[in-house]
């Protein structure tokens, strides 16, 4: 296959990917030299209702990059992920509850499947009556030991806050009491045989989206609401009463009328609620030797794993370095916090850490390299999420000669049956990717070779150079005492371990390449390029949920801020107070919000200084930021005491006067108070600056049909007749 273009590009987008940039929606037809081929679908400007045909044109790489820094871009579909059922919800769609609801029920058929497995149960309806109380007594004890693995593997920080985690919510979820049934065991598990997971979870979240009253009831409310909306701040059950008692007085009405009319349905306290929701106005702003071992030298692997590009196969797993590192606390962590430097161990003791890796099968380069701290059991998502990035600056921070471009989306995942791989979350994550999971028995490493070949390339050809080696067993170790001798210190052991992977290991002949990893990924990108993900993306899949609160400066999240006019309108027509962000490490110019129950929205940085930078810039920023003056924080003290004091005088000379607004005053307020304010999204909506002055020699053109204007001569003396105001003068 011969490269759609000769230069090195970020290929985010691939062909038959659908995609959506602002209001317009397209499909990539083809990658040529000078961009994308895209089918534009009909659109209309929602500003000003003009409609436009679809079209096809040409939209550089570049493009894409920016509009994707920018967060505009969005992927509707791609041809090798997994297609979406516009039915069913997503994963990543789902509240935690929700998954929490699933996982109890998975416990209980799993429960059901092994004791039809061993014999104790017959998948019969009359059957699973008959054995509820066992199956019941089984899947408890299955749920119980399940969530008590899940808190052992959390470790507490010493001396910090600990907030209930999500283990705890999962484990203090209030199921009702009707599971306990053999109808409802057997409709559990028969809705997991045919379509798995995605088959257990409920639809309580469509409780109450239906409406259950009539028209006129929702709009004798809504006509009620609308006579009580101002600046007052009524309370939410003062609303309530006030629709309550207007219903009453309405049903008299039609009890007295000569033909007596249905009366209306009396309404309740949540229905209210939702109906302020939806037509809130601002004041409601808101996871030895034997068999085996003569199979694994000498089985026959015939012609082995074919591969045909880049990034196809990929292998992960961990391994524990047979060396003794120096936990020292160097400068190299001071942009940390402490929790996190004492989550690394940083104790000053001597101890082997373990690493996680990854390699391209095609090529053999390295895509992950990175040390594994005790506390963290599921290093998978890391892991994948350091295959997706550029790691050139990591080379170059640790002195290396050659870059570390190695990255992109890989098609399969092969990794063994671990405790740190069998999980939930990773299933989720490799899912939600596109990712094929190919998983290896755990305790047979032939079935992954090239990581474990790895593994003894790192150990035989860097780890062998330094003092403080581990051995195997008690018999080679002999009196040699490992930790004493060690002399490496977790920064020097990372750097070398960098630098040994980008200029020793990526720069040698591999005997079944014929050429040097790094030649051949420069040879097979050049072939095929890899795919990558967008900011959005990466965020799903590696992003961290939290919740913020809304306000008028839009949303702070680690010290910066986000606000563009989606935020604004948010804060000042809703009642939400608090949304759901979604924010990745990799690119904090942009995150995720979601109010409620609705769908995911980026949002971009306030300030465009933070679009397209990572965490670990914002932490090195804060490092370098002056600490605080205490003349100056006296000073504030002073001048606050003072304006208080006076404040206070102030209000008991005045009052405030609330006058009730319309909808055209609220539409008008909205757009006053979120006319001027400055974002990175409406900078770059205005376009590069322009001079006041800059057109003026193109408006200025001289007609040459007409006569020249007739100029006066200016008076040799000063005409004291002539009439000169002050306006002139200045002017």
């Amino acid at each position: 296959m011969a490269a759609p273009f000769k230069k090195q590009v970020k290929i985010l987008l691939e062909k038959g990917c659908d995609f959506q940039i602002g209001v317009r929606k397209g499909s990539v037809l083809e990658l040529r030299k000078e961009g994308y081929l895209v089918s534009w679908d009909e659109w209309t400007d929602d500003e000003t209702g003009e409609c436009h045909a679809s079209d096809f044109n040409i939209m550089s790489y570049e493009d894409i990059v920016t509009e994707n820094n920018y967060g505009s871009l969005r992927i509707l579909n791609r041809p090798l992920a997994k297609p979406v059922d516009p039915k069913q919800v997503r994963r990543s769609e789902r509240e935690l509850v929700e998954v929490a609801r699933m996982r109890f029920r998975k416990q209980f058929v799993l429960a059901i499947q092994e004791m039809v497995d061993n014999g104790s149960l017959k998948l019969t309806r009359d059957d699973f009556d008959l054995r509820v109380v066992e199956i019941v007594t089984n899947g408890r004890i299955r749920y119980d030991k399940y969530i008590t693995t899940q808190l052992m593997r959390e470790n507490k920080r010493g001396g910090a806050v600990v907030k209930k985690t999500d283990v705890q919510r999962e484990r203090d979820v209030d199921f009702h009491k009707g599971f306990k049934s053999g109808h409802t065991m057997w409709k559990w598990f028969w809705q997991w045989r045919i379509d798995g997971d995605d088959g257990l979870f409920d639809s309580y979240r469509n409780c109450g989206k239906y409406a259950r009253y009539g028209t006129a009831t929702d709009a004798l409310i809504c006509r009620v609401l609308n006579t009580l909306w101002d600046e007052e701040r009524p309370t939410i059950t003062s609303l309530v009463e006030s629709v309550q008692g207007a219903i009453n007085a309405e049903n008299k009405r039609r009890e007295r009328l000569p033909v007596p009319a249905a009366k209306l349905q009396q309404v309740g306290y949540d229905y209210v609620l939702a109906k302020i929701k939806e037509n809130a106005p601002i004041d409601h702003a808101i996871r030895k030797h034997g068999w085996d071992k003569a199979y694994k030298d000498m089985h026959a692997v015939g012609m082995g794993v074919e591969t045909f590009r880049a990034l196809e196969r990929v292998e992960v797993d961990e391994y524990t370095v047979d060396l003794f590192v120096l936990m020292e606390n160097t400068g190299l962590f001071d942009h940390l916090p402490a929790s996190i430097r004492n989550m690394i161990g940083l104790d000053g003791a001597a101890r082997r850490v373990t690493l996680s890796a990854a390699i391209d099968v095609h090529t053999k380069c390295l895509l992950a390299l990175q040390i594994v701290p005790k506390a963290l059991k599921t290093p998978l998502k890391q892991t994948l999420e350091m295959i997706y990035m550029d790691k050139t600056p990591i080379a170059d921070a640790a002195g290396a000669k050659f870059g570390w471009p190695m990255a992109g989306a890989p098609e399969m995942i092969v990794l063994d049956r671990g405790s740190a791989y069998v999980t939930d979350d990773a299933y989720d994550i490799l899912s939600s990717l596109g990712i094929t999971n190919m998983g290896a028995p755990a305790g047979k490493p032939w079935l992954k070779p090239f990581i474990e070949r790895v593994f003894r390339t790192i150990h035989s050809d860097l780890l062998l150079r330094f003092s403080g080696r581990a051995f195997s067993n008690v018999v080679e170790k002999g009196e040699n005492e490992s930790e004493r001798r060690a002399t490496l210190t977790l920064e020097a052991f990372l750097a070398w371990l960098v630098r040994w992977a980008v200029d020793a290991y990526h720069t040698k002949t591999h005997s079944s390449l014929g050429m040097s990893p790094a030649q051949a990924w420069a040879k097979a990108v050049k072939e095929c390029p890899p795919r990558s993900l967008t900011s959005a993306e990466m965020r799903e899949a590696f992003g961290v949920r939290k919740r913020r609160k809304l306000n008028r400066d839009g949303i702070l999240m680690n010290h910066v801020h986000y606000q563009t006019d989606r935020v604004m309108d948010l804060y000042l027509r809703s009642k939400v107070k608090e949304v759901e962000v979604l924010r990745w490490d990799g690119d904090i110019g942009a995150i995720s919000i979601r109010a409620d129950d609705g769908p995911w929205t980026t949002v971009t940085a306030r300030d465009p200084m933070w679009i397209g930078k990572t965490d670990t810039d914002l932490r090195v920023w804060l490092r370098d930021k002056p600490d605080r003056d205490e003349d100056e924080r006296n000073a504030r003290e002073d001048f606050i005491n003072d304006v208080n004091a006076e404040s206070y005088r102030l209000k008991r000379l005045a009052g405030l006067i609330s006058l009730p607004k319309d909808a055209a005053d609220l539409d008008r307020d909205v757009e006053r108070f979120s006319r001027f304010a400055d974002t990175a999204e409406r900078r770059r909506a205005a376009g590069d600056y322009r001079n006041l002055l800059d057109d003026l020699d193109r408006d200025l053109e001289f007609d040459d049909s007409q006569p020249e204007p007739t100029v006066k001569a200016a008076p040799d003396q000063f005409d004291p007749s002539v009439n000169i105001s002050d306006e002139d003068s200045m002017e």
